[in-house]
């Protein structure tokens, strides 16, 4: 016997309010989360502007995270001036988890071509990390 079963809600405006208000919390100076977590920002906003990708248009997601203005110039502020990758966070080593993060998000609001990002320095980074093995 087959029954009709309706799918669940989903509640897209709650994880579109959560997410958005990350930021917020993480940022606070009291912040504990934030503290612990600062040197994770890379990969967290990339997963936040992911997740929001997933139920909102890119326009909207720019909107909600302001992607091709303040995301992308923080991103740019976590560049590794001596090794050519990205941290993950400002002032952070270059290492390859977040620069792989911060390529993605450049991806996501489509600024590959943006003047600052020198491709020749980040693949140097990345093939200096091959293993002889």
């Amino acid at each position: 016997m087959e029954e009709n079963q309706e799918d669940p809600p989903f509640f897209d405006n709650l994880h579109e309010s959560y997410i958005t208000s990350l930021a917020a919390k993480l940022d606070a100076p009291t912040s504990y989360e934030g503290a612990v977590t600062e040197h994770l920002r890379m990969s967290g906003v990339y997963w936040s502007i992911t997740a929001l990708s997933l139920i909102r248009s890119a326009d909207e997601v720019d909107a909600l995270m302001d992607l091709t203005g303040s995301i992308v110039d923080w991103v740019f502020k976590c560049a590794d001036p001596q090794t050519g990758g990205f941290g993950g966070n400002i002032g952070h080593d270059g290492h390859m988890l977040y620069t792989l993060s911060a390529i993605q998000i450049l991806a996501v609001a489509d600024r590959l071509s943006d003047p600052r990002l020198d491709k020749n320095r980040v693949l140097k980074f990345i093939s200096s990390l091959k293993q002889p093995d």
